[in-house]
């Protein structure tokens, strides 16, 4: 059933989702799938899919979390698209290279009790002595020791985590996947429509001027874009880190902040051996790894014979939304290379080739994410930088608050109740592995 028209020519739908980024994209297919009967629109401000924060992501993936509700969204998201790419026969250029943290052994040390933890919970994930890395990784330098070194306070690597179920994917991809099969549901789009304002209305409408009053129940009635007014029944919001900015006039309280997130690419003939690592993983390369100092770390591109580098943003970098962010090379010559070329030389005067730079939608309450009903308005928000890797399970359990359910079906058939990422009663288990 497509969309109707109301008596003043307003497009009017079941389901209104704003944002067609992994997480938009994840809920409307599901909502669909699960609904066929029902008519859903996806707006985005974008000419096309995926081409917001989803495009400029790092694109990978892990299930190594010490919290559970962490763990339980990322591993079955993880085994959806294992299941897309080999039984749906669906290419999302997966590829389970594995995440590798060099750590020092005071990082080691405050680890290890929560290394155990993960193991004995299933977690595949296991220590890599000094002597094996060495062995592995001829180009890692284990004690950096230069008077760079020394300035920079870089500690020597005592030993590795290594997570191997875990590793790389295409946000390109993964965003066709969920558009075309969206599209093949009947499911509709409307591309360069951006989202200025949400209108509430009364849930019980009396008819009478400057409704809603304070006393009456509020629900949201429809959306004022750059393209006209679009109504709908429901509304799920995955908007990102431009959330607040639809909320804050409502006088909804959202803790979402823009922090900026820049990526680089490079390429040369020192570091194409290291994407020849045998040892670690069926591809035979090196894995996502992180550096012990400033969360700096690179994550193989095998298909173009170079790495991204990148480094997480943290104090000093403000929350601030800008229109077209830009990676700076300024942040690469100071923060990102020189810890990089000390540890690994065969990166020195290696200058990016490409760059591109997004924003997190950071969760300022606890950084996991926030599955939430707002009166008829879903709220899908606070990835805090792991929306590729939980969208599936993002996007299920969005689709099961539309559907009015308590409990949300997994893949692999895991269960989540549809309150525990709301906003009220939420309690989050403090994640103690993070980069």
């Amino acid at each position: 059933m497509g969309y109707s028209l109301n008596a003043r020519g307003k497009q009017h739908w079941d389901v209104l989702v704003i944002g067609a980024g992994v997480i938009g994209l994840s809920a409307a297919y599901h909502i669909k799938q699960n609904n066929p009967h029902m008519s859903v629109l996806v707006v985005d401000r974008n000419v096309a899919a995926g081409q917001g924060d989803t495009a400029k992501s790092t694109a990978a993936l892990r299930d190594t979390f010490t919290s559970e509700v962490n763990r339980l969204l990322s591993a079955s998201t993880i085994e959806f698209y294992k299941h897309v790419q080999s039984e749906l026969d669906f290419n999302l250029n997966l590829d389970l290279v594995g995440y590798l943290w060099l750590l020092s052994e005071k990082r080691f040390s405050a680890y290890e009790r929560i290394v155990n933890q993960m193991q004995a919970e299933g977690i595949r994930l296991k220590v890599v002595e000094r002597d094996e890395l060495s062995a592995l990784i001829p180009d890692l330098v284990l004690d950096p020791t230069s008077e760079q070194s020394k300035m920079l306070e870089l500690e020597r690597v005592h030993k590795a985590l290594y997570g191997l179920n875990c590793g790389i994917v295409s946000p390109e991809l993964i965003v066709k996947f969920y558009e075309d099969k969206f599209r093949e549901l009947g499911g509709e789009f409307q591309f360069g429509a951006q989202v200025k304002s949400l209108r509430l209305g009364a849930q019980k409408p009396l008819g009478l001027p400057d409704e809603p009053f304070a006393w009456q129940d509020k629900a949201f009635k429809e959306a004022e874009t750059t393209e006209g007014t679009i109504q709908a029944d429901t509304i799920v919001l995955a908007a990102g880190v431009r959330t607040p900015m639809l909320l804050d006039p409502l006088g909804i309280d959202c803790p979402i902040k823009p922090q900026k997130n820049r990526v680089y690419q490079v390429r040369g003939d020192n570091i194409k051996r290291l994407l020849r690592t045998q040892g670690f993983n069926e591809q035979g390369t090196v894995p996502f790894t992180i550096l012990p100092k400033g969360g700096v770390h690179f994550r193989p591109n095998p298909g173009e014979r170079s790495f991204w580098l990148a480094s997480p943003p943290g104090i000093g970098q403000p929350f601030r939304l800008e229109e077209e962010p830009v990676a700076e090379e300024a942040n690469y010559t100071y923060n990102i290379y020189p810890i990089l070329s000390e540890y690994f030389p065969c990166f020195r005067n290696l200058r990016p080739i490409n760059s591109w730079a997004g924003f997190y939608d950071v969760n300022s309450l606890d950084s996991t994410p926030i599955v939430a009903r707002i009166s008829n308005c879903v709220l899908v928000a606070g990835m805090s930088g792991s929306g590729i890797m939980k969208a599936d399970a993002v996007g299920r359990m969005a689709a099961a608050i539309v559907e009015g359910k308590e409990e949300a079906k997994l893949f692999g058939d895991r269960t989540i109740s549809t309150m525990r990422l709301g906003l009220t009663n939420r309690a989050i288990p403090k994640e103690e592995f993070i980069i």
